[in-house]
């Protein structure tokens, strides 16, 4: 399923527990390849996520709408060196990603409210153009960071990615990812991972076998949510 220029793909997500994860890592290393991207198996993910001024983003998450967006800022390892600013669109189960680079002085802009240069027609059609629509539409602002471990495999077949995310942690005390005196607390209940199938249009048997006798559920568990829940206790 393709639009213009985007692949749609699927994602499932599960949240488990410690045990439930070292079985199914096991499992998982076993028919999967690690993913290229990664040192010693793992990453970290540090994403500063926007919300307007109706907190769009959140309400249409909360409330199960069919059609959502929403965009970020986010690096990997904390480096200032690659910044990617994403666009997330779901339609129902499925959705795609547009993403744009950015250097680390339209980071700073952007942080500041600076969204001008976004209106390049260079930024056109890409998550850059669509960011300075939506922010001239609705005022976008920071709405929180997110941080987490994330341990991810691939296979080529159904292009099919898995990722753990562990650690997950939410900011509760600015909006630069990149600031020293960053405050971050874990919002996992019993330090709980969340599991992510990521897929074109099929999983194969064999990936799909790994899950059929663990005890764990398909969760709609977004990071986005539960931190910026966590942030609002923090400051409210």
């Amino acid at each position: 399923m393709k639009n213009t220029e985007y692949t749609y793909r699927h994602e499932i997500k599960y949240r488990i527990n410690g045990g439930t994860y070292h079985i199914l890592r096991q499992r998982f290393a076993a028919v999967m390849q690690p993913d290229r991207h990664a040192k010693n198996g793992l990453y970290r993910v540090t994403s500063l996520y926007f919300d307007d001024a109706y907190r769009s983003a959140y309400r249409d998450k909360v409330n199960g709408a069919l059609k959502r967006k929403k965009y970020r800022i986010r690096a990997y390892d904390l480096s200032p060196e690659v910044i990617h600013l994403e666009e997330k669109v779901k339609h129902d189960c499925v959705g795609f990603k547009k993403s744009t680079t950015l250097t680390r002085e339209q980071y700073d802009r952007i942080l500041a409210g600076d969204f001008s240069f976004l209106a390049d027609d260079k930024y056109a059609d890409t998550a850059g153009g669509d960011m300075f629509a939506s922010h001239s539409a609705a005022f976008l602002s920071p709405a929180v960071i997110v941080d987490y471990i994330r341990e991810p495999f691939t296979c080529r077949e159904g292009n099919v990615r898995v990722t753990f995310d562990m650690k997950i942690a939410a900011c509760i005390n600015g909006f630069d990812m990149f600031a020293d005196d960053n405050i971050y607390e874990n919002v996992m209940p019993d330090n709980d991972i969340v599991l992510e199938i990521k897929y074109d249009s099929y999983i194969p048997s064999r990936i799909l076998h790994l899950l059929t006798d663990i005890s764990t559920v398909q969760e709609s568990v977004s990071k986005y949510i539960i931190c910026s829940d966590r942030l609002r206790e923090r400051l409210y």
